[in-house]
């Protein structure tokens, strides 16, 4: 697997970290575009993208603003379509065949690219969700509500560290291990981005009715961060013909960290290929016309 790294600037001009992994040899001429979760960054999905490479995929993995490597206030928005605008960004720089490209995202991602592909007018052709975002299970006192209410009016960059334990995301040790010594975890949020958030789970249920595309939805059964009764009440609301929920029993929020994630990996894969099938021609993904600015090349982390 050959990897790069690029930082593109935003139209708003925050530099923006990809992470580009391709085949050594021989393309498919598809794409993989994965999304994170809150407070990740996309070099924490190196196993979805060393097999997806292993089948031909050329994998895009962005650092959302605020995230990771790249540039912004950290986990803060203005407004949630900033994340919908950077991802207009990082395909017309890497001049990206949309028509050829699987979207996956987890947690805050799959709610990124849910509410990507509700308001673009695109043709992508596959989307594969971990853990969406589309309700909250955990909870927030009503007091840490309120504060945050009345930041979020006057002074939204107030930051909130998350309720989240790590016992809550998965039962793997060495992974939770990783996550506790990586530098790029963040490990709280501002009052701003919380209700922006919010805000865009309300869209992503009133517009369900715009996703079309095929979709494959991974929810684990005691998932303690997201909702994991929300799919089933989502999922209806999507006209789609080809539509699946697959639950996973005893599986808490990061499905690709939990014992066992060899075989969710590998069943992400199988229904992305039978979607976006392989063609060998020469194929290549270079930026084509930075956004905002000129791009930057340094090697990935």
């Amino acid at each position: 697997m050959q990897t790069r790294s690029l930082v593109l600037a935003s139209t708003d001009g925050i530099p923006l970290f990809v992470r580009i992994h391709r085949p050594l040899l021989h393309s498919a001429r598809r794409n993989l575009m994965i999304v994170h979760g809150a407070g990740q960054h996309g070099g924490r999905y190196l196993q979805l993208a060393e097999a997806a490479v292993g089948q031909g995929w050329t994998v895009v993995a962005c650092d959302l603003r605020g995230h990771g490597r790249s540039g912004g206030v950290p986990t803060h928005l203005d407004h949630f379509d900033q994340y919908l605008t950077d991802l207009d960004s990082l395909i017309s720089a890497l001049a990206l065949d949309v028509g050829r490209t699987a979207f996956f995202g987890h947690s805050l991602g799959g709610l990124v690219c849910t509410r990507y592909l509700q308001s673009r007018e695109t043709q992508a052709p596959a989307l594969a969700l971990s853990s969406p975002l589309l309700a909250l299970k955990l909870r927030v006192s009503q007091m840490k509500l309120a504060a945050g209410k009345l930041c979020a009016l006057i002074a939204p960059r107030t930051r909130f560290r998350t309720q989240v334990r790590e016992a809550q995301l998965t039962t793997n040790g060495s992974a939770l291990a990783r996550r506790r010594t990586d530098p790029l975890t963040r490990r709280s949020v501002t009052a701003g981005w919380y209700f922006q958030v919010l805000d865009a789970v309300c869209d992503a249920w009133e517009q369900a009715d715009r996703l079309t595309l095929p979709l494959l939805m991974l929810q684990g059964d005691a998932d303690q961060i997201v909702d994991p009764d929300a799919p089933y009440r989502w999922l209806p609301r999507v006209p789609s013909a080809d539509k699946t929920l697959q639950v996973l029993p005893n599986q808490l929020h990061e499905l690709l960290h939990e014992p066992g994630w060899e075989r969710t990996v590998d069943e992400i894969l199988a229904w992305i290929d039978r979607r976006v099938r392989p063609d060998f021609r020469s194929a290549s993904i270079e930026p084509q016309r930075p956004v905002g600015g000129a791009a930057s090349e340094r090697r990935a982390a």
